[in-house]
């Protein structure tokens, strides 16, 4: 794994699209090998962001039971 990550995201009670979008928005700025812990409460959104960031290439862990780390490539 790469650096720790230098921002959180909190995307709990949010709708999908609005998670993936704040989530976006929010790696937008980083250089590749940085990353983001992205904190959730909804199973369906959790899923959407680990098939959206494997999508685009980044590297993805869950890294407890509310929390995602995206790693940008």
């Amino acid at each position: 794994m790469g650096a720790s990550p230098r921002v959180v995201v909190d995307v709990r009670d949010m709708l999908c699209a609005q998670a993936l979008a704040r989530v976006a928005k929010a790696l937008e700025p980083l250089a590749a090998g940085e990353a983001i812990e992205v904190r959730y409460n909804a199973e369906d959104v959790r899923e959407d962001l680990l098939v959206w960031a494997r999508g685009l290439g980044h590297q993805v862990s869950v890294t407890g039971d509310t929390t995602v780390r995206i790693e940008k490539r």
